[in-house]
C-alpha cells in the first residue's frame, strides 16, 4: 500500500489492513520455519545415515549359520565367495609356529582337551574337519566361528584401521562367572598360529572377537586347538564406594569422587554392548583415567573410544601415582 492509498482510507479501515498485512507476514515467517527447521532435520538423519553406514562394518555379525547371535547389520560380509577367501587367506599375516613356540604355548596355557568337542559329522562319528562351533567343558565356555570374513575397523588392538575378510569368533561365557581374562591359541596348517583374546567378560555373555593377529577367513581351514588361558572372577570389580561414574551422553564421563579425600588416580574399563544383540563387540576392554579428582567433586574426560548407548563401563578403581 503506497502513501496515496493509505490516505483515501478511514482510520479503521487503515488499521483492519495493517493488521492483515502483519497476520500475512506472520504466516509466511511461520511457514518458512516450519520449512526451514524440516530441512534441517533431514539434513541431519542423512548424516547420521552416512555417519552409521561409514562405521558399521565394524560393528558386528551373524552367528556361524549366518543368523542370530549378532545380527548381520552389525558385520558387513561384502558378499565374497569362498575362492575370494581362499585367495585373500594367502596374504602375509599370524603367528609363525615353530615347535619352540608350541611348547611355549602348552607350558603358559592349559593343552589338556579332555572337555574340549567340536562338531561332529551328520553320522555322529567323527568330528567335522572344519569344525564351526567348539565347546569348551572345563571352563564353561564355547564359540562358533562366523560365516564370513569380517570387514571394518579392526577395534582388538585400538588401531581402528580398516580391515577385510578377518577371522573373527563369537564367544560365549556360560558360567556363572566373570571371565577376567581368556586366550585360546590354535594351529592353523603346519606353521601358523591364530589366537583369540577376551577381556573382562560377564557371566552368561558372549562377545565376537576378531583374530588378534587379522588372520584372514577361508571357509575350508582347520583350526587345531593347542592351549588356552582362562582366568575368572566372582564378579568384576568396581569402586562403587569410592567412585561414580556417569555416562553424559556426549561421548564425555563425569568421575565423581564419592569420598572426602582427594582420588590420586582413577581408571575406569569399558567395552563396546549392543543392546538388541545382547552381545558385546571386540575381547578389548579400553581403559580411561583421570588424575587427582577432589574430595566429593568430579573430573570430566573425554575418552577416545567412548560412544554414547554402546559404551558399557566393566569397572573401575583407585590407584596411586607411578612413582616419579
Amino acid at each position: 500500500m503506497n502513501d496515496e492509498e493509505r490516505r483515501d482510507l478511514n482510520p479503521e479501515e487503515e488499521a483492519r489492513q495493517v493488521e492483515e498485512t502483519v497476520k500475512a507476514v506472520n504466516s509466511k515467517s511461520k511457514s518458512t520455519l516450519i520449512w526451514t527447521a524440516v530441512a534441517v532435520v533431514a539434513v541431519l538423519a542423512i548424516a547420521l545415515v552416512i555417519y552409521f553406514t561409514a562405521r558399521g562394518g565394524s560393528n558386528g555379525s551373524g552367528s556361524a549359520e549366518g543368523e542370530g547371535g549378532v545380527i548381520s547389520s552389525l558385520f558387513n560380509k561384502g558378499g565374497k565367495d569362498k575362492d575370494q577367501a581362499k585367495d585373500d587367506a594367502a596374504d602375509d599375516d599370524v603367528t609363525v609356529l615353530t615347535e619352540d613356540k608350541i611348547a611355549q604355548y602348552e607350558s603358559i596355557g592349559d593343552s589338556n582337551k579332555t572337555g574340549v568337542s567340536t562338531d561332529v559329522s551328520a553320522a555322529g562319528e567323527e568330528p567335522a574337519t572344519p569344525w564351526t562351533n567348539l565347546n569348551d567343558a572345563d571352563y564353561g565356555v564355547h564359540f562358533s566361528t562366523l560365516a564370513a570374513g569380517y570387514d571394518g575397523y579392526f577395534i582388538e588392538d585400538g588401531s581402528d584401521e580398516e580391515v577385510s575378510n578377518v577371522l573373527a569368533m563369537q564367544f560365549f561365557n556360560d558360567s556363572d562367572q566373570a571371565i577376567q581374562y581368556a586366550e585360546y591359541v590354535f594351529r592353523v596348517g603346519d606353521s601358523t598360529a591364530v589366537s583369540f583374546k577376551i577381556s573382562n567378560l560377564p557371566a552368561h555373555q558372549s562377545c565376537v572377537v576378531l583374530e588378534a593377529n587379522r588372520h584372514k577367513y577361508n571357509s575350508g581351514e582347520v583350526l587345531d586347538l593347542i592351549s588356552r588361558v582362562v582366568a575368572k572372577v566372582d564378579t568384576l570389580p568396581f569402586a562403587s564406594d569410592q567412585v561414580l561414574l556417569v555416562d553424559n551422553s556426549d561421548g564425555s564421563v563425569t568421575i565423581m569422587n564419592l569420598t572426602g579425600e582427594t582420588l590420586p588416580v582413577v581408571r575406569f574399563f569399558y567395552k563396546y554392548f549392543y543392546e538388541d544383540q545382547n552381545t558385546f563387540l571386540g575381547g578389548i576392554t579400553y581403559t580411561a583415567s583421570a588424575e587427582d579428582i577432589p574430595a566429593y567433586g568430579n573430573v570430566t574426560v573425554t575418552p577416545g573410544h567412548f560412544e554414547p548407548g554402546v559404551s558399557m563401563f566393566m569397572g573401575s578403581g583407585v590407584y596411586q601415582k607411578d612413582a616419579g
